[in-house]
């Protein structure tokens, strides 16, 4: 049987998934609306912030036929119901309409001169700051307010919300980074109280980390984010609902939302985007199959693997990226939360690590078979990820990363809310800031996108090859800023394959990124990380690049840090980087002697580098005995280096670890021994 690629059978995943239903065959054919009978897997993945995972039944989790009562079943006893509307006021709220009326029976009984009446639950009228719970015995679906596009969650995998209003008799909430209008059956409203369970952020031992609550019994778990930010303190709870923008007053957060704003936020003016969960998958990654073969062995504890197929796994990641330019290291991290690294019976069974076909009401049977681990990398990089999701004219293409309920795979590929934060906290895991982290410009096309076009060429005359419609917060990557036509133009990667002359989006072609690249103008897209490989101009060094002045001390471009090997002072910096402004803090320094360190932040044009002289790990410019005394501290568990900054220059031998090794490099330098050197 054959058919047009936009019939093809939509195949969720095992796990975080909600998947749809599926016929498997050689081919895999689907409707073409999104109107697809929704079912959920029976158990998801956990990601913890230390990176391990336990497998958490649904219904260990969700809620029994008749354990939640909705707002649709409440009624109100109101008063003053000939004044103004405004002022009307709930007596009582009850959960049957027969024990409302009772009430209204008593009340009408007594002497007061007040007039009553039964009214369906408003929550308006009861909530002030409020925070919603998704319903977790079945799947909720809703409606995007920015975009009107229909969507899917489950209560199971992430069930609180920040509870925006009532609008048009449906509840309007936040989370997952959309606004979105729920049936009142599927959402329950609480006053929002200091003992609330409401998911949060967190930043513990320099490591981001994401705090969400789930299920009917209001469970915590924790996943790995990112790394700290600058603007959030260490051990301290901020609140956010987008992942981008936080709060350290969870009312003041809501009222922002009630007000479509973010003024009160800690970041208002710099929102956070996750790098690799805003990464598009038609990067590659820099890792070998060596390095994902030894990730595996890091994470089972094990060179046996304790039965898992991903023993010796790597090189076929690596295949199937080159095969059809789709990330590896994303596709790795998909992998690991949804065959539970391999070790799923699924995984095992039918060498499928993604769960493809894989259903509540037939999940072992329904779930498709391969030959061998290989088909299944390769049917998910190609047919799922190359020729389903990144196709701009498929109905599920919601941009090319993991993303959230906003946009990316996670809209329509998975129930789960933190679908793609889980996939991206395995990239941290498996790569870490040496390696792959921040090498691409990462921008962001913010707010509704109506009808953004991308254009052959970089201008507004040039072929439109495709346009982004109702979507909101797409990013793109950035490989080039180009001046044509009095107008700046970002040069970035396209998400489908393009037509030999690039004029029309192909899928059927092969995926080249030489090739497949399309135009957008910059004034509509937000750059959000600076990559390694930037080439829009904010800097007039580039990554790797090298120094070795006339002082003899060395100095080195890594990313967005200017990293260093001895006691550089500032002429040092001005020698390597003209007309460079260096702060500490919001200090600048103005000395031309005056020594740098771990931390100070390095301006050039429109590009801001951290500084980090390795072995200096408290900031004072100085590699000495309060450095080593902090490392073995830190190695002993006694007290941990918590600064993202000066965990990088805590790694002196770059080896990705902070050991022994580090601590007796440094106690070498100080000696005289052997310097710190740069590699």
């Amino acid at each position: 049987m054959k058919n047009n690629k936009m019939k093809k059978w939509t195949i969720g995943l095992l796990c975080t998934v909600l998947v749809l239903p599926l016929i498997y065959n050689s081919d895999i054919f689907a409707k073409e609306d999104a109107t697809l009978e929704q079912m959920i897997t029976d158990h998801f993945v956990i990601v913890e912030e230390d990176g391990t995972t336990r497998t958490v039944p649904v219904e260990a989790v969700a809620a029994k036929e008749g354990d939640e009562i909705s707002v649709a079943d409440k009624y109100d006893v109101v008063t003053n119901i000939g004044g103004d509307i405004a002022d009307v006021q709930t007596v009582e709220t009850f959960d049957s309409k027969e024990e409302a009326n009772e009430a209204l029976e008593e009340l009408a009984g007594s002497r007061s001169n007040d007039q009553y009446d039964v009214q369906p639950f408003d929550l308006s009228r009861s909530i002030s700051t409020g925070v919603a719970y998704i319903k977790t015995s079945d799947v909720s679906e809703y409606k995007n307010v920015l975009t009107s596009n229909a969507g899917y969650t489950h209560g199971a995998y992430g069930v609180d919300a920040a509870y925006i209003g009532e609008f048009n008799g449906k509840i309007r909430v936040k989370f997952a980074g959309i606004v979105a209008d729920f049936n009142r059956s599927d959402i329950n409203v609480e006053n929002y109280s200091s003992s609330s369970k409401v998911s949060y952020y967190m930043v513990i031992n320099g490591i981001l980390t994401h705090h969400y609550v789930y299920g009917s019994s209001r469970a915590y778990a924790s996943t790995r984010v990112g790394y700290a930010l600058d603007y959030l303190k260490p051990d301290k709870k901020y609140y956010s609902y987008d992942g981008h923008y936080f709060y350290e007053n969870y009312a003041t957060m809501i009222k922002d939302y009630q007000n479509d704003t973010y003024a009160h936020s800690v970041n208002k003016d710099k929102p956070y985007y996750n790098y690799y969960q805003f990464l598009s998958h038609r990067t590659t990654t820099s890792w070998q199959a060596n390095d994902f073969n030894t990730m595996s062995i890091d994470t089972m504890g094990t060179t046996s693997y304790n039965g898992s197929l991903f023993k010796d796994l790597g090189k076929e990641f690596i295949k199937h990226q080159n095969a059809y330019t789709v990330n590896a290291l994303l596709m790795y991290g998909v992998a690991a939360n949804e065959s539970n690294w391999g070790r799923s019976e699924i995984a095992r069974d039918k060498k499928n690590l993604f769960g493809h076909g894989a259903v509540d009401s037939n999940p072992y049977y329904g779930a498709n078979g391969y030959k061998t681990t290989s088909d299944s990398i390769k049917y998910h990089a190609k047919e799922f990820v190359s020729e389903g999701y990144l196709d701009y004219n498929d109905w599920r293409h919601h941009g090319p990363h993991l993303g959230d309920k906003e946009s990316g795979l996670n809209v329509k590929y998975a129930s789960d809310p933190y679908w793609g934060e889980k996939a991206a906290c395995r990239a941290y895991y498996a790569d870490g800031v040496s390696k792959d982290y921040e090498a691409e410009t990462i921008g962001i096309i913010t707010g509704l996108l109506k009808s953004c076009p991308l254009y052959k060429e970089p201008s507004t005359s040039s072929t439109v090859v495709t346009r982004l419609t109702y979507l909101s917060n797409i990013p793109v990557v950035i490989v080039d800023k180009v001046e044509s036509g009095g107008k700046t133009w970002y040069k970035i990667l396209s998400d489908t394959a393009l037509s030999s002359d690039r004029s029309a989006p192909d899928w059927k072609r092969t995926y080249d990124a030489k090739h497949d690249y399309l135009y957008i103008q910059a004034d509509l897209v937000q750059i959000v990380h600076e990559g390694k490989n930037d080439t829009t101009g904010g800097s007039d060094i580039k990554d790797g690049s090298m120094s070795n002045n006339a002082t003899g001390h060395n100095m080195k471009v890594d990313g967005s840090y200017i990293v260093a090997e001895s006691d550089v002072v500032l002429k040092d910096i001005n020698a390597f980087v003209p007309n460079a402004v260096v702060k500490k803090g919001t200090t600048t320094i103005k000395n031309a002697n005056d020594v740098l360190g771990t931390g100070y932040t390095v301006t050039v044009g429109s590009k801001k580098y951290t500084f980090i002289k390795y072995g200096d790990v408290n900031g004072d410019g100085k590699v000495n005995s309060g450095d080593t005394l902090a490392l073995k501290q830190h190695i002993k568990n006694v007290k941990k280096i918590s600064n993202k900054n000066y965990l990088k220059a805590a790694d002196i031998n770059k080896d990705g670890k902070i050991n022994s090794g580090d601590s007796l490099t440094a106690k070498q330098h100080i000696m005289g021994v052997k310097k710190i050197v740069l590699k």
